[in-house]
């Protein structure tokens, strides 16, 4: 088993062939979506099953909606747990942060790309920018770009800054060129008298990273919330609802990296099982919260009462042509619930057990994302027509995989440019001032 220190450099210095073919294969799924993309470029959104209501019975929001919500929502979810570990200083939880920073910024780089491509012209982001002091006095969509925008903005900060602090407490000439580069570069102009304002700078843009997590994180789900004239979108509840899958596909994606890391690294040190104990908790809770928030949409759909709309909406999605998705999505996310609530200790151990379940609830999610998006549009409310159709095309399944597998070559990437953590000394120096300073 490698030592904690070995372990942090482990990454950095591992260019296996296993690693080499992963990144190829990566890389050639990720040429395919990118030639999918100059094909819809090209000929425009035609190339999608895209379409109006009314003759063409089509839905005007499709998967690449779909897939930005759930990415959108991963986003929200890794910087509440960035934000919490940095404001509490939870030193243990540190390659869970660094996790969390890498993944989110990805996130939201993938959900602002596929808002961009579901626009057909990616120029029409100009006239959205350009006019934003107008549009963003009642615009959802001008709401969502000043939020994605935010996000990045703070979560690269905080990448950065955590960066600088864990560079400056090592030795730069033990690393690899490419590291010790990026080291020099944002550790330029350092002094020793830095650490305490860096720890601070930290801790509070944790705060700032929290709040901004719980209140504009909402905001990609009162894009559907405010759309009042629609079914199935309009309701106080969407905010919340988003706000709650985000956090259970955070907190999923944050276990399933770091048990592959610690499988990979023999990282028992870096990532102790006391750490997935937490995680798993916090899977546990955000889970069985995002049911409840669940069966509390769905059940309104289901009385006489309901708008016509309303109810064909839930009919179709409890026992209709999406049952079939809904349940099993709702499967995927209830049985790890029970699974971790009666035997967490058992199934993080290691560490796998909590990466192995968090996979079913990474894609039940996405599945929900998809039907809360795509459904309602099948039933124009109040208006004359028939019911809609919708199958995605070739193209853009493309798109919208290719998007999953660019994050994944982009955060393999990240592993072997920045450390995932402090030096196990720096943690140990750090927690042993805080208890002197409690004593």
């Amino acid at each position: 088993m490698a030592t904690a220190a070995d372990g942090v450099f482990a990454p950095l210095t591992t260019f296996s062939k296993k690693f080499i073919g992963l990144v190829a294969v990566l890389g050639l799924v990720s040429l395919v979506m990118l030639e999918a993309v100059i094909h819809q470029l090209r000929h425009g959104l035609v190339v999608t099953d895209l379409a109006s209501w009314g003759t063409q019975e089509g839905v005007t929001w499709g998967i690449y909606i779909g897939t930005f919500e759930w990415f959108a929502g991963m986003a929200v979810g890794c910087i509440a747990v960035v934000g919490f570990i940095r404001y509490r200083e939870l030193d243990r939880y540190d390659v869970i942060a660094r996790i969390g920073e890498i993944w989110g910024l990805i996130s939201g780089l993938s959900a602002a790309y596929l808002i961009v491509l579901d626009l057909g012209r990616p120029d029409r982001v100009l006239n959205i920018l350009t006019a934003w002091f107008v549009t963003v006095q009642y615009s959802p969509l001008a709401w969502d770009v000043t939020f994605v925008t935010a996000l990045l903005v703070m979560t690269s900060t905080m990448l950065i800054l955590s960066l600088r602090r864990d560079f400056s407490g090592m030795n730069l000439d033990e690393l690899p060129v490419h590291a010790k580069l990026l080291g020099t570069a944002l550790t330029a102009g350092y002094q020793p008298d830095e650490d305490e304002k860096l720890a601070s700078m930290l801790r509070w843009l944790g705060l700032a990273l929290l709040i901004l997590a719980f209140t504009g994180g909402m905001v990609p789900g009162w894009l559907l919330g405010v759309v009042g004239a629609q079914a199935g979108y309009y309701g106080g509840i969407a905010g919340v609802s988003f706000l709650a899958g985000g956090l259970l596909t955070g907190v999923a994606a944050i276990a399933l990296i770091a048990g592959i890391l610690r499988a990979l690294y023999g990282w028992d040190e870096l990532l102790p099982t006391e750490v997935f104990v937490g995680v798993g908790k916090a899977l546990t809770l955000f889970g069985f919260v995002y049911l409840v928030i669940l069966f509390n949409e769905m059940l309104p759909k289901l009385f006489p009462m309901a708008p016509l709309a309303e109810s064909r909406i839930g009919e179709a999605m409890l026992y209709g042509h999406f049952a079939t998705d809904f349940w099993l999505a709702m499967a995927a996310i209830a049985i790890p619930v029970v699974i971790l609530a009666a035997f967490r200790e058992r199934m993080i151990v290691k560490g796998v057990g909590l990466a192995i379940v968090s996979v079913p609830m990474l894609w039940a999610v996405f599945v929900k994302k998809q039907l809360v998006v795509i459904e309602p549009l099948l039933y124009p409310s109040g208006l004359p027509y028939e019911v809609g159709t919708y199958v995605p095309t070739l193209v853009e399944w493309v798109i919208a995989i290719g998007a999953i597998v660019v994050a994944i070559l982009l955060f393999t990437v990240a592993t072997r440019l920045v450390p995932m953590s402090r030096q196990p000394s720096e943690i140990d120096a750090t927690a042993d001032v805080r208890t002197e300073v409690s004593d």
